[in-house]
């Protein structure tokens, strides 16, 4: 039975540490592929926590399996300056994203560190603890290599028993030291961060994570420090597989709050190159005439009407005006905007009840019926690009009458228009054409100060401000 037990243990252990392995791996190339719009910054520290991570699981699979004490020193020392290092970049993602919560390179983020010495100081002398922690370590050994099997620490199956070190007392007061200031310090700073922030939902993903990093420091103090060292007991696998689920939440919190501030921030200039006007040549009209107009586009469906949409943003686009486009996936204009560089997208779905990233990069799925959750990301979409101004493209009138009817679609775009009322915004609003009773038609016509028709002789302009 023992013999069994044994057997167990010594596939199991190994068996946890691969699927830990298996499960940070894949966190940390789910970091590498995604293309944050903000807090850029903590893209590589964050892939740096995943790798260090899981050279750390390797060294305690090399110790479940070896089962050797001579393995112990590398172990020993290698295993914590790599949890010391993760330390070091996760407290630095949380000191920067406090600093700059906008998201700047690496060079304006060493400025902006060096700016503010109220920061600067105790993130210097935490790391500086840190950094002694681990010279002393690999100088000193404060640790105990067993070398009598009989003083291995038992598994949490019986049946085998593991070599452990065993730090000095003094070493894990330092450690300990460092554990409480992580749990305190970085959590503290994306706390502050999160207050920052005006929109409730980054707020949310913001407080999220020191959650996450907390739950990290409170597990490898249950698992690494009560468990093994008072009950004499060798939980860490379990210990590190809680770790890594942690680490990959916080990667996806971390994606989110990325991708829902990158929308309400201003959009980075585009590089010198020709403006164009193509829709403006294409109504016939002095080219930018449509930089500030707010239009109700009718049109054919029977016809290529996205193109018209495409000519719109590349325009604006080219002339450095920020697009957004608010339509469903898969819908004709979406699939022609995907091809314009720079356009963002507010994905209408019946699938969510308020604003989250979707799979792809610069694109929010928000809820197609709730007015006043679009009517919010319209106001933060202009007022975070009031200096440039802004493009706004919604895709369609028709669906929203049909969705909420004609009452509720003419409160919310009479309420979207009083919102674009300033100088700085071009918009325009697409319509089915024959879609809706006549009445219908006339009454929204009546909350645009532009019309534009395009059928089968072209765009044109039917009402002109």
């Amino acid at each position: 039975m023992a013999d069994t037990a044994a057997s167990i243990s010594f596939v199991l252990y190994p068996l946890v540490y691969i699927i830990t392995l298996q499960i940070t791996g894949l966190s940390a190339y789910y970091v590498y592929r995604q293309k944050m719009t903000a807090y850029s910054f903590g893209r590589g520290p964050l892939i740096g926590v995943h790798i260090l991570f899981m050279g750390l699981v390797v060294f305690e699979l090399l110790r479940t399996s070896l089962l050797s004490t001579n393995f112990i020193d590398v172990y020993t020392i290698g295993g914590t300056v790599f949890v010391l290092a993760d330390v070091i970049l996760l407290t630095l993602i949380a000191v920067t994203v406090y600093l700059v919560p906008k998201g700047v390179g690496y060079r304006g983020i060493v400025a902006e560190l060096l700016s503010k010495k109220g920061q600067v100081l105790p993130f210097a002398a935490y790391v500086g603890l840190i950094v002694f922690a681990a010279v002393y370590l690999a100088a000193a050994h404060p640790f105990t290599n067993p070398s009598d099997p009989s003083q291995y620490i038992s598994t949490i199956i019986p049946g085998l028993l593991l070599p452990s070190p065993q730090f000095t007392p003094l070493y894990l007061e330092v450690l300990l030291s460092i554990l409480l200031i992580f749990m305190v310090y970085p959590s503290t700073l994306l706390v502050l961060a999160a207050r920052k922030v005006k929109d409730k939902a980054i707020r949310r993903v913001l407080v999220i994570l020191p959650v996450c990093w907390s739950g990290i420091g409170l597990d490898l103090l249950a698992f690494n420090g009560y468990v093994l060292s008072s009950l004499h007991v060798d939980a860490t696998p379990f210990g590190y597989l809680i770790a890594s689920v942690a680490f990959g939440v916080t990667a996806l919190v971390f994606r989110r709050a990325s991708l829902l501030t990158g929308f309400f921030e201003p959009t980075r200039a585009r590089q010198p190159g020709a403006a164009t006007y193509p829709f403006s040549s294409r109504l016939g009209r002095e080219p930018g005439v449509v930089r500030e107009a707010k239009t109700l586009l009718e049109v054919d469906s029977s016809l290529a009407y996205e193109q018209v949409i495409v000519d719109f943003a590349v325009e604006l686009s080219s002339n450095n005006i920020p697009v957004y486009a608010f339509t469903s996936k898969g819908s004709p204009v979406y699939n022609a905007l995907t091809r314009v560089p720079g356009v963002r997208f507010y994905i209408l779905s019946g699938r969510v009840s308020y604003p989250r990233p979707d799979d792809q990069p610069y694109q929010v799925l928000v809820p197609n019926n709730d007015h006043a959750v679009l009517l919010d990301l319209l106001d933060k979409t202009i007022a975070s690009n009031s200096v440039t101004g802004v493009a706004i493209i919604f895709d369609s009138v028709s669906d929203i009458v049909l969705l909420t009817g004609v009452e509720n679609a003419y409160k919310f775009l009479k309420q979207a228009n009083e919102s674009m009322g300033g100088n700085k915004v071009a918009s325009t609003f697409l319509m089915t054409a024959g879609a809706h009773e006549e009445r219908v038609v006339n009454v929204i016509r009546g909350l645009f100060p532009n019309i534009m028709v395009y059928d089968a002789s072209g765009l044109r302009l039917t009402r002109s401000s």
